[in-house]
């Protein structure tokens, strides 16, 4: 990230599993009398048909060359009209931000990771990613050029600051393929910053002015501890901030959370269909009405959102889905054993409350065992304040469940909870030394030979070089997982040569998931990058010096090696995108 606000203009760009957008402001107006104004925040209307939407949905349709055609609702109703033939020759994708998620530490995510669309054709991942970061970006500057501002912002990389939000949960080899696709898009490295979602929510709810703050300014105070609950559509991630006595935020906790987003609320409702009329008679009607399919669940998606009212849930549906089957529907649902649960009225469907909120409760008791074990822990002492951001925290069930679960805390919702992170973003990229210090999420540190002691290295790791005896592969630690760093810190050690004539000196940089790993190979401990450091002043032999120098803080870990003689700094790239 070599991006650090003051530009004139800001643009975040909220990229989401179900729904993408972007929020920009210009600095006079945001930072007038020195006040955050963040009612000089500004989004742009989606057209949704009959409704103007703040977010489009995260829908990408390409021809059958790869090239860019249309994207979000202008992407849904096009492939929607398409013939079915023509729909195959196409290529369309839809809420594929989850490949990026780690769930297992498992993942490899390379450049050369492919996607599959709807229809089982695969692309490059990255080229996916990349034509939706690049029409959101050029959706903002052609808005500009009607209002004949286009001249304002040349050169964009001195005029405007992008910030692109990810979730504080994804790991590094995300983040890193998020950069990539936006470089790609056009946005250069110096000019964007990478911002994590549950401290964009808490600066959005740190900002909002008295007379909309209410509950949010009063969980704002100094020394107050709150949990950001970000529910987005794929994940849900926790983080516990603090307030400073000078009014910042400081992470207390690392974050945490997991797909339990409301894509999987979608699935069960899904399942429950393909159940009633069979896997492939449902795939028949998604393929053959795609439009319906997509109205179907955009339904689902203004129903989850709605307040719970009544014994049962009446949803319209598609015409077309009570057809596809050559069997009665009403009949196919009984003779599923749904009878009791599900009925059908024309193009309404009528679900009993407690199967209805059956969809929920897999993702949500996941979301309320987390937020316990989270405010059992010993760092969440003095927590009372849940602050419920993102689109899926806008779903009533979700809240119900939060509060009747956590009496003693104070649930906070903040207005327009869903643009929470978009909006929030913004004020990053103005301020990101609003976010005062962070948990580091792993323990960093670089290989090195020490002086071997016996009884207490063991003998495999003995090692002679230049005469003496070393214990090799040991991990140096620079900071531990779970420390708080603040904003710009750093850590810096010193090390000295093997051989009198050595000409340069290598680093080798390794994470471990564990807080006090000994070696290099021990369990969870995994190189992340190199870097040579030249040492061609060989005067002073073994007694010279060479430091390395871990630079914390940011949403991102830099390191450089510098040679004391010279004083010339080398930095390191990290490379996370294996095998590519």
């Amino acid at each position: 990230m070599s991006a650090s606000g003051g530009t004139p203009y800001v643009v975040a760009i909220d990229f989401g599993t179900t729904y993408s957008g972007y929020a920009f402001s210009m600095r006079g107006n945001f930072l007038k009398n020195n006040e955050k104004n963040i009612n000089e925040i500004y989004t742009v209307p989606w057209n949704a048909g009959e409704l103007l939407s703040e977010k489009t949905p995260t829908t990408l349709l390409l021809d059958e060359d790869q090239n860019f055609d249309s994207f979000g609702y202008e992407a849904e109703n096009t492939y929607s009209r398409l013939p079915e033939e023509e729909k195959r020759k196409y290529f369309y994708f839809r809420r594929f931000k989850m490949m990026l998620y780690d769930k297992d530490g498992n993942l490899k995510i390379t450049r050369n990771t492919k996607l599959k669309d709807m229809t089982d054709k695969e692309m490059l991942a990255i080229e996916v990613f990349t034509h939706s970061i690049r029409y959101l970006k050029d959706h903002f500057l052609k808005n500009f050029e009607k209002q004949n501002l286009e001249k304002a912002l040349l050169p964009l990389d001195k005029e405007i600051t992008w910030v692109l939000t990810v979730p504080a949960i994804w790991d590094e080899p995300a983040k890193q393929f998020m950069e990539e696709a936006a470089e790609k898009a056009g946005i250069s490295k110096s000019s964007l910053m990478i911002c994590l979602e549950p401290e964009a929510a808490a600066m959005y709810c740190k900002c909002l002015p008295i007379e909309k703050g209410g509950d949010c300014l009063s969980a704002m105070q100094p020394g107050r501890r709150f949990i950001v609950l970000d529910g987005g559509g794929g994940t849900i991630d926790m983080a516990i901030q603090e307030v400073t006595d000078d009014g910042k935020l400081k992470e207390i906790d690392r974050a945490q959370g997991g797909d339990w987003g409301g894509i999987y609320v979608d699935a069960q409702f899904k399942e429950m269909l393909e159940e009633i009329v069979s896997k492939p008679i449902f795939e028949a009607f998604r393929m053959k009405f795609t439009g319906d399919y997509i109205d179907l669940f955009r339904f689902f998606e203004s129903k989850k959102r709605e307040k719970s009212t009544g014994k049962k849930v009446r949803m319209q549906v598609p015409q077309s889905l009570l057809n596809i089957s050559d069997e009665d529907i009403e009949t196919l649902t009984r003779d599923k054993g749904l009878g009791d649960n599900v009925t059908w009225k024309r193009d309404k469907i009528f679900i009993e409350r407690t199967k209805y909120e059956g969809f929920f409760n897999h993702v949500i008791n996941k979301i309320v065992l987390k937020v316990e074990e989270m405010l059992l822990s010993e760092t969440a002492q003095g927590t009372d304040v849940i602050l419920m951001v993102g689109g899926f925290s806008e779903c009533d069930l979700l809240q119900r469940r939060i509060r009747e679960s956590f009496p003693s805390c104070k649930v906070v919702i903040p207005p327009d909870c869903g643009l929470a992170v978009l909006k929030g973003a913004v004020i990053f990229g103005h301020d990101p030394k609003m976010i005062a210090a962070r948990v580091v999420k792993y323990t960093y540190g670089v290989k090195t030979n020490t002086t071997f002691i016996e009884g207490t290295h063991p003998e495999s790791r003995r090692k002679i070089m230049n005469g003496k005896v070393y214990c090799k592969d040991k991990f140096d630690i620079h900071v531990e997982k779970g420390d708080t760093i603040h904003f710009g810190q750093s850590t810096d050690k010193t090390y000295n040569p093997i051989y009198e004539d050595q000409t340069a000196v290598d680093f080798r940089v390794f994470t471990c998931t564990h807080r006090d790993p000994k070696y290099i190979d021990d369990e969870g401990c995994t190189e992340i990058g190199s870097l040579t450091v030249p040492m061609l002043d060989t005067r002073g032999g073994t007694s010279r010096k060479v430091r390395a120098k871990f630079h914390f803080g940011g949403t991102k870990v830099t390191v450089e090696g510098i040679d004391e003689r010279s004083k010339e700094p080398v930095d390191i790239k990290f490379d996370f995108l294996e095998g590519s």
